[in-house]
C-alpha cells in the first residue's frame, strides 16, 4: 500500500510542479501569512507532498530492515552453539551426554580414591582418548583430573603385608605386578622385586614358571622409593609409546 501512495504522490507532484527540483522543498518560507493565497497554498501543499514521499521512502527502508532483522533473529534462534561445538569434536548430543556420565564417575573415583589405581587409570584413559574432553564444559576439569591421576598410583596409604624377606615361585600367567599385589598388597611395588632379582630377571617383562624370586622386606622409606620408581617406569613407558 505505501508504494502505491508513493507512486500517486510522485505523479501528482510531477503534474503540479513541472520543472521544480527536489532541493526547492527543503523547508517552507518563514514569512507565510495566516491566510494563504492560491500560490502560497500550493507551495505548502507541494512541500508536504514531498515530505510525505520522503517519509514513505523511509518507511519502506525501515520495513526492509525489520524483515532482515526478523530473518536474522529466526536464524539465531535456530542456531545452537552447543551443536556447533559438538560437531567440532565429532560428537552428537547423545555421545556428549554419555561422556558426561563417564566423566562424572571417573572424577568421583579419582577424587575420592574410591577405586583401585588400575580402575581409576583405565577410567581416565578412556576419557583421555575422547576429543569431547576438549569441550569448555570439561577442559578445566580434565586438567585438574590429570594432575590427580598422576599422583593416584602413589598409594602411600597402602598397608604393606610383607615385613620380612620371603620367596616366591613363578607360575604360568604371573607378572611382577601380580606378585607385588599378592606380597605387598599393591601392584606398584613391583620394582622392589625386580631390583632384588635382576641377576635372573634382566627384563622386568620376562619371568618364567619355576623361577624362584626373592621378595625383599620393605620399610616405609623403601616403599616411598619404590613407588616413585614405579611411577617413573610408568611415565617412561608412556613416553616411549
Amino acid at each position: 500500500m505505501p508504494k502505491i501512495l508513493l507512486i500517486l504522490l510522485l505523479l501528482i507532484t510531477g503534474l503540479l510542479l513541472p520543472g521544480i527540483t527536489y532541493s526547492q522543498f527543503n523547508k517552507l518560507p518563514g514569512d507565510l501569512p495566516d491566510e494563504l493565497n492560491q500560490e502560497q497554498w500550493e507551495l505548502v501543499r507541494d512541500f508536504y507532498a514531498v515530505e510525505a514521499i520522503k517519509l514513505l521512502a523511509k518507511m519502506d527502508t525501515l520495513a526492509l530492515e525489520i524483515d532482515s532483522l526478523k530473518t536474522l533473529n529466526a536464524s539465531i534462534d535456530a542456531f545452537s552453539c552447543e551443536d556447533e561445538l559438538y560437531a567440532i569434536v565429532g560428537a552428537t548430543r547423545q555421545q556428549v551426554n554419555d561422556f558426561r556420565l563417564k566423566f562424572d564417575e571417573a572424577e568421583r573415583m579419582i577424587q575420592n580414591k574410591s577405586a583401585a589405581p588400575d580402575a581409576a587409570r583405565n577410567a581416565f584413559t578412556e576419557i583421555n582418548a575422547s576429543k569431547i574432553r576438549c569441550l569448555p564444559e570439561f577442559s578445566d576439569r580434565f586438567l585438574s583430573l590429570k594432575k590427580r591421576i598422576d599422583q593416584f598410583g602413589v598409594v602411600n596409604d597402602v598397608q604393606i603385608t610383607n615385613t620380612a624377606s620371603d620367596s616366591y615361585t613363578v607360575v604360568k600367567g604371573d607378572c611382577l605386578w601380580k606378585i607385588s599385589l599378592e606380597k605387598y598388597n599393591t601392584r606398584y611395588l613391583w620394582p622392589a622385586i625386580w631390583e632384588a632379582n635382576k641377576d635372573i630377571i634382566p627384563d622386568s617383562y620376562l619371568i618364567y614358571p619355576g623361577q624362584v624370586l626373592k621378595i625383599p622386606a620393605i620399610n616405609s622409606e623403601g616403599k616411598k622409593l619404590m613407588l616413585e620408581r614405579s611411577d617413573e617406569y610408568r611415565r617412561s613407558r608412556t613416553t616411549d609409546k
